[in-house]
């Protein structure tokens, strides 16, 4: 039986469960393609698991109208990762609507996080355009970290999303926006794009359930590339 501590990494800001569970599930792919033993700690739902705001968990809407709430948020979220151990080699946070608040949460931790927003720019660096479907929460965030080379949805399926999130936040049933990334997905692939990135907290499972072996075009998401750039640092400092 091996002794080799594993590695401690824990987990928190993610919207819902399933964003951590695809989350681990990728990681534990990556940890075992590297043969890297590690100890994956995660934290709840922020601010919960009905999203909605409450006193000291503001939701990431309201946090970015108030700076006062952004306070709360960036304790709220360094708390949950705090209340996970001190013997951590790595925090992490596997969702895109974090990294506009980043910088806050990691003073409030007082430790450094893994940038998803690098992982993402080095993954796709070599690629000149890139198919993205994101939260509308996210936009400005990918703007950031990939510029002009983001292509979005045509408009017929923009609205067709919008009208999806809401039905979502009504029954909680992710099929009809995960139906939309499918159809993008083969619209992105028809206008000649090799690569797109699935960055929707509200369809987590949506790489995995969706069937592309027929569609010309590499599906990722954000928990996968996360996971995989975590997996090759691991590597790394362990050389």
């Amino acid at each position: 039986m091996s002794d080799i501590k594993p590695f401690v990494i824990v987990a928190f800001g993610a919207l819902n469960q399933g964003s951590y569970d695809m989350f681990s599930y990728w990681l534990s792919y990556y940890g075992a393609q590297y043969g890297l033993g590690i100890d994956l700690r995660s934290a709840g739902a922020y601010p919960n698991a009905q999203a909605e705001t409450v006193p000291g968990r503001p939701l990431r809407g309201d946090a970015l109208k108030d700076p006062v709430l952004q306070e709360e948020l960036y304790k709220a979220v360094a708390g949950d990762a705090r209340a996970l151990g001190t013997d951590v080699d790595l925090y992490c946070m596997p969702c895109l609507s974090m990294v506009g608040f980043q910088a806050g949460v990691e003073r409030a931790l007082g430790k450094s996080i893994v940038s998803l927003a690098d992982s993402l720019a080095r993954h796709y660096a070599g690629i000149e355009k890139l198919g993205v479907i994101h939260m509308r929460p996210a936009h400005a965030r990918i703007d950031e970290i990939f510029g002009d080379k983001a292509v979005r949805p045509t408009d017929k399926f923009a609205q067709k999303l919008l009208s999806a999130e809401e039905n979502f936040k009504q029954s909680g049933d992710s099929h009809e926006i995960e139906s939309l990334m499918y159809e993008i997905t083969q619209d992105f692939a028809n206008d000649g794009l090799t690569h797109v990135l699935y960055a929707r907290a509200d369809a987590p499972y949506a790489q995995n359930n969706i069937v592309t072996s027929h569609i010309n075009i590499k599906v990722e998401s954000y928990f996968e590339i996360l996971a995989q750039s975590i997996a090759q640092d691991l590597v790394r400092s362990a050389a």
